[in-house]
């Protein structure tokens, strides 16, 4: 309204007048201009409008005062209406320009980029000018109004308010803002603006639209530039861009073809103009149609390759998934069948990927011509594939399963090579609800793996057996925590200790470091309820760290306490060459155990697994001062030229030949002949397993060494090991509540 006043103080006062007009432009000028550059900053949107093209409608703005203002009081006949053509072009390119602000403001915060939009709101334009020019004129019958050019350009900006209005309700519709307030200060805004300027074209006075029309767009470009945040954060769209601009295409579109459909009735005088414009905007919208349909046409196909599996042109995962999920909420039985090519990467190996996917190829279109009707083949990823069967009758899935895997036989290759193929299948199908997709993927899984490790080619889901293996992976997983998690889980790796006394004094030399676990829900667990575990998944290294630090620091303890002892540990074969352990032994020894108490205990089997290798590590070790002991020794097969090479300090008969040393004669002459070579060698020998005083005293009249067994003491935690050393020859031997464990079966660290 204040433009509107200052228009009619133009009137009466012309010069103050155009230099009012011109300032009102110039501050409608500063306020496009500001709008353009918050808009940029907020939505860092490259393909914003330029601001050379809004400073171009600045200037048009204020040409367009000045030129119409100044005729008001002097000038040749014609400037004024010029000025009024320059100002009302202005105020449509300003429409246009606030517009597009609003789409891009859409696009910022969905991320929808549409480029049909710009038609659209053109198209919508002219068909608002179109209902102009057929709707006004019955209106207009107290004065004829403008003249026609400016009946026109007047309702041009008119409509391209129109417009404006709407997609802003719109945009802020789809947007979610409509919660906003302030998105309702500019829609009101802009709607009373729109009311007035029509209200104006309808009764024929419109001469004082265009600075009220230009403070209207620059006043809610800028509301809507401040209300935008600087930075915008997108949210997730509600509906697809696509589906949400169709509607106002489609609207445009019925409001054209309504018009072409009546002009000949309601035309004033027969004028074409309303006509002419209506089919122009029928054309943009039909143009943005058929560019939908096309946008919807690809959207089609991109879904359909997002399906597919590119290479061997069957459903891909993400399909499966999805089928599965859909046969699980339907059908009343769900099989999946999951197929892995055995031998794939050796062929991939050696003679390349080219040849690998030949083979995939040939596979898909094997398996898939033994497809029933309704089943879904698709391929997993790598050599996986899977069925999906719904509904399957009684044996089918099995028969099925039977009939894949024997038609991956051995095919030959383009070049006339025999490719050795095969595939092991699993099957898993779920009869009731409560098992989800991923679920049902990971019991055909394991019943696949279960076929693989058989060697039968079909392998059926077992729960029992899944149970097992269930369990399995919580153990890796909780050796995993009781290894490298917190310091409080860490305490669940415990080391007792057992005796190993001098068969010559009956003093005790020396003392073996047993791992246990105390596990939080299972109890004490022995070694060979969890080492194997450990080899499988790596973990050896920091659980030999652990024992063997922990030993090292009990032994420096008995020492401080008046009881200089050995201590033994024993080391697996992966730890063996392992690169941490040289390191690991550099540590223990630095902290101030001597290298002398300290053994390093390793099975034959362990050394012959490499024996090139070990001979290299036990050498170094050797070097560092510290004992060498070959543990289990008479259960391998190790050769005399290579103990002969072993630079080891230490054998220790297998507790399998201690049990049967009285009673077998043959035993008998095999311990004693390993008790002369061993002292031949200038080694000790220390015999395992000694368990009754019969056995002691046939070990002591062979000659052992030492002697370790429940007859001196079971594996105790080291305060109850320090408490019975403390107790000298009194001593008793520890009960059972000690160590309810098992011997291992293999005694690494155990």
């Amino acid at each position: 309204m204040v433009a509107v006043e200052l228009v009619r103080d133009a009137e009466r006062h012309p010069i103050d007048g155009a230099i009012g007009t011109a300032v009102s432009g110039c501050v409608a000028a500063a306020l496009l201009i500001s709008a353009l550059a918050l808009r940029r900053r907020a939505t860092s949107d490259p393909e914003a409008p330029l601001v050379w093209s809004v400073m171009l409608i600045a200037v048009m703005i204020v040409a367009g005062s000045l030129i119409g203002q100044s005729a008001l009081s002097a000038g040749p006949p014609g400037v004024a209406e010029v000025g009024e053509l320059v100002f009302t072009i202005a105020c449509v390119l300003a429409g246009a320009v606030f517009y597009q602000a609003l789409v891009g403001w859409n696009r910022a915060r969905r991320g929808a980029v549409d480029p049909g939009e710009a038609l659209n709101g053109f198209s919508a334009v002219l068909v608002m000018v179109s209902i102009g020019n057929l709707v006004i004129p019955h209106f207009q019958t107290i004065e004829p109004g403008l003249p026609q050019w400016q009946f026109q350009a007047s309702l041009w900006a008119g409509s391209s308010l129109f417009v404006a209005f709407g997609a802003a309700f719109s945009i802020a519709m789809i947007a979610e803002l409509l919660r906003d307030r302030r998105i309702w200060l500019v829609i009101s805004g802009l709607g009373a603006v729109t009311v007035a300027v029509w209200i104006g074209l309808v009764l024929g006075d419109a001469t004082q639209q265009p600075i009220p029309l230009v403070w209207g767009f620059a006043a809610a470009l800028v509301t809507i530039c401040v209300v935008l945040p600087r930075r915008v954060n997108p949210v997730p769209a509600v509906v697809d861009a696509s589906q949400a601009t169709i509607f106002g295409a489609l609207v445009v579109l019925l409001a054209g073809v309504v018009i072409l459909t009546i002009d000949d009735k309601f035309a004033v005088d027969g004028s074409r103009v309303p006509a002419a414009y209506a089919l122009a905007g029928v054309i943009g919208a039909s143009v943005r149609v058929v560019r939908l349909v096309h946008d919807l046409s690809s959207l089609a196909q991109s879904r359909r390759d997002a399906m597919t599996d590119e290479l061997t042109g069957i459903a891909n995962r993400r399909a499966l998934l999805a089928g599965i999920d859909a046969a699980l909420l339907t059908a009343r039985a769900t099989t999946l069948l999951i197929i892995d090519l055995d031998r794939f990467k050796a062929i991939n190996d050696r003679y390349g990927h080219e040849a690998g996917d030949r083979v995939l190829r040939h596979m898909a279109n094997t398996f898939r011509a033994l497809m029933p009707e309704g089943a879904m083949l698709a391929r997993l990823g790598g050599d996986e594939f899977a069925v999906l069967l719904t509904d399957a009758e009684p044996g089918a899935p099995l028969e099925l399963a039977r009939s894949l895997a024997q038609a991956a036989a051995p095919l030959s290759d383009v070049k006339g090579r025999l490719l050795q193929v095969g595939a092991s299948v699993g099957v898993a199908t779920v009869n009731k609800p409560g098992v989800d997709g991923g679920e049902l993927l990971r019991r055909a899984d394991a019943a696949m793996y279960l076929a693989k490790s058989s060697g039968s080619g079909v392998g059926r889901y077992d729960g029992a057996v899944d149970a097992v293996a269930q369990k399995r992976l919580e153990l890796i997983e909780d050796l995993h925590r009781a290894l490298t998690g917190s310091a409080a889980e860490r305490e669940q790796i415990v080391v007792y200790f057992q005796p190993q006394l001098d068969t010559g004094t009956g003093r005790v030399a020396g003392a073996e470091a047993l791992v246990r676990w105390q596990h939080p829900r299972r109890g004490l667990l022995a070694p060979d309820l969890f080492i194997d575990l450990a080899e499988e998944n790596e973990l050896m290294a920091p659980l030999t760290g652990r024992v063997l630090r922990e030993a090292t620091r009990q032994a420096a303890r008995w020492r401080a306490a008046g009881h200089p002892l050995r201590v033994s540990v024993n080391l697996s074969a992966s730890c063996l060459n392992h690169s941490s352990l040289l390191p690991l032994i550099d540590e223990v020894l630095g902290a101030g155990l001597a290298a002398r108490d300290l053994v390093l205990e390793v099975t034959e089997t362990s050394l012959m697994r490499d024996p090139e290798l070990a001979l290299v590590a036990m050498r170094r070790i050797a070097d560092r001062g510290v004992g060498v002991s070959i543990d289990d020794y008479g259960t391998g097969y190790s050769s005399l030229s290579y103990l002969n090479d072993l630079p080891a300090t230490e054998l220790k008969i297998d507790r399998t030949f201690t049990a049967r040393v009285t009673s077998d004669p043959r035993t008998v002459a095999i311990v004693a002949g390993t008790v002369e070579l061993a002292h031949r060698l200038g080694m000790r020998l220390i015999a395992e397993g000694v368990e009754d005083e019969q056995t002691l005293t046939e070990m002591i009249r062979l000659g052992c060494d030492e002697t370790q067994g429940y007859l001196h003491s079971r594996p105790v935690p080291a305060e109850v090991f320090l408490t019975w050393l403390e107790a000298g020859p009194a001593r008793s031997v520890p009960t059972r509540q000690y160590d309810q464990s098992q011997p291992a079966a293999s005694p690494a660290l155990g």
